[in-house]
């Protein structure tokens, strides 16, 4: 299982996959919202799923372009 984060644009996107593709997406186009949403998104995905995040194999992370802002909010949620 992979969790993908998409942030560096105006989509904030949350992507549960694994080797068969995509299982559950949750996204929004608010503007301005990734910071309050992303770790909300993150926990209702992984729920939704019965999936732990102590059972998840990697964390992707998009790498832009896009806005340099975004991006942070994206590694530092995937880091922490």
């Amino acid at each position: 299982m992979i969790i993908c984060i998409e942030t560096a644009t105006n989509l904030c996107s949350v992507a549960l996959c694994d080797s068969s593709g995509v299982i559950s997406v949750k996204e929004s186009n608010d503007q301005r919202s990734h910071a309050s949403m992303l770790t909300v998104y993150i926990s209702e995905i992984l729920d939704r799923n019965g999936v732990n995040a102590s059972s998840l194999q990697a964390v992707a992370v998009s790498k832009g372009p896009g806005s340099y802002t975004g991006l942070r909010i994206g590694v530092s949620v995937a880091k922490g």
